[in-house]
This record gives C-alpha cells, sequence and structure tokens, in this order.
C-alpha cells in the first residue's frame, strides 16, 4: 500500500523555482532516503510531505488522500534538534502527551518506555544543555515518537554530528525502523548513510530539484559497510549526481 506520495509536485518562492515535477512514492514500512545536492529541495519535499508547505502546484496523498495539513501521524525530526531548553529530558518527551491529554501517570510510563528505547534511560530528569550532540538526537527522536506515529520525516538529523555519533545514530535508527515497522523518509546528503539503511534511494538534481534516479537497495540486513556490492551502488548514485566513478572508490 503506498503511503506517501507526490505527483508532479512543484515548488516556487516568489522568482525561485525549487522543485520541478516531482512524483514519488513511498509504501507502507518502506524506508526510502531521499539524496542530493544542497539546495535542491530535498528538505522542501520533506516539509511538504509533512503539511507545513502546500506546493505550487501538483498533487500531495497521504493514505491515497489528499494531505490536508500537519497531522501527528507524520513526524518530522530536523538537523536542529529544536528542543525546549527550559524542559527536562521527559519533560521535552512528554510534550506532545501533555497537548493531547494523556492522564499524568500514561505519561510517565510511555515517556520512560520511550527513553529506554533511545537508549536514554536514566536522562529523564537532564536538561538538553547537559546532554551531548547525539544524545539530544536520541531526544528529539523519542519526541517525535511519543504518540506513536506512522510515518517519521527525517531532516538530515545526523548532519552536524561527529562521524562516530553518526555511525552509532544510523545503527540505532534501524534496530527502531526494523522493530517498529514505521515508514521512514530520510534527507541526507551522505550517499554512504543513504545506502546502508534504506530500501530505496531516491536521486534528485541541483535546484530546481527534479527526481533523476530511484535506485531499490536490494542487499540483505544487516548490511556490512564495506560491502563492494555498497560501492558499486555508491558509484552510481554519484554518477547520476554528476560526481564520478572515481570518487566512489
Amino acid at each position: 500500500m503506498t503511503k506517501l506520495a507526490v505527483r508532479s509536485v512543484s515548488q516556487r518562492y516568489g522568482t525561485l523555482a525549487v522543485l520541478r515535477d516531482v512524483t514519488l512514492s513511498v509504501a507502507e514500512g518502506e524506508f526510502v532516503a531521499v539524496v542530493g545536492p544542497s539546495g535542491c529541495g530535498k528538505s522542501t519535499l520533506l516539509r511538504i510531505w509533512a503539511g507545513l508547505e502546500r506546493p505550487s502546484s501538483g498533487e500531495v496523498a497521504v493514505d491515497g488522500c489528499p494531505l490536508e495539513g500537519p497531522d501527528p501521524r507524520r513526524m518530522l525530526v530536523f538537523q536542529e534538534d529544536a528542543l525546549y531548553p527550559w524542559r527536562t529530558v521527559a519533560a521535552n518527551v512528554a510534550l506532545g502527551l501533555e497537548i493531547a491529554g494523556w492522564p499524568a501517570q500514561r505519561r510517565r510510563e510511555r515517556v520512560g518506555e520511550l527513553l529506554e528505547a533511545v537508549g536514554l534511560g536514566g536522562f529523564d530528569g537532564y536538561y538538553p544543555h547537559q546532554l551531548s550532540g547525539g544524545m539530544r538526537q536520541r531526544l528529539s527522536l523519542a519526541r517525535a515518537l511519543a504518540l506513536d506515529p506512522e510515518v517519521l520525516l527525517l531532516d538530515e538529523p545526523y548532519g552536524a554530528l561527529d562521524a562516530l555519533t553518526r555511525l552509532e545514530m544510523q545503527e540505532e535508527l534501524l534496530r527502531l525502523w526494523e522493530r517498529t515497522g514505521k515508514t521512514v523518509v530520510l534527507i541526507t546528503h551522505d550517499v554512504e548513510e543513504a545506502l546502508f539503511l534504506a530500501d530505496r534511494v531516491a536521486v534528485m538534481s541541483p535546484r530546481p530539484g527534479r527526481l533523476l534516479d530511484e535506485m531499490p537497495v536490494s542487499l540483505p540486513r544487516p548490511r556490512r559497510r564495506d560491502d563492494p556490492a555498497l560501492g558499486a551502488l555508491k558509484g552510481r548514485v554519484l554518477e547520476g549526481l554528476g560526481v564520478g566513478r572515481a570518487l566512489a572508490r
């Protein structure tokens, strides 16, 4: 079943064309990564699916129905963590539950489950400034999961992390996806990250962003980062981006 779809979507901001005639669908439970050069409209596409922007033209659908606007069943996680610095770790996660009217005891139980799930058990009384970058992104993910959304929209969530933490977070995200079966769309500039995590990689052109290629990643999991087959796929993506195969070796 198709969970998310855009059909012939274009987006302009005044005279600036950001997306041009993009058609892309994501199946329920699928993990899709979108790669492309900076400024090609990747984040704009995610914001359209989140219901935060309306396209200049084209159709946007969720579960086969026209998208009407933001919905807690689709949660967006940004590269910048956007946490509330005056709220504790637990209170940040609980925010959506409070707004939804969950009773205090149920909130505490749900927050505890989520913090354990993302590796932040025991940090409930800490504040965001007391956490490392990786821990803050774990917290952002826990907050996004609080109301058990059907779709996670991830906008380069690990772009600001150091290399080792980034690898750890990729593994954690993969475990979470395998455990929950949620639909995931990941925006990333890291081709290796996209190929390691995703079922399918969508490659976009420079601005105005067009869909250049859709590449299934049919390699079994768990995947090895040094697998020559991943290297071959990376070469194809880089060729599509105009970088050249030499850089893939």
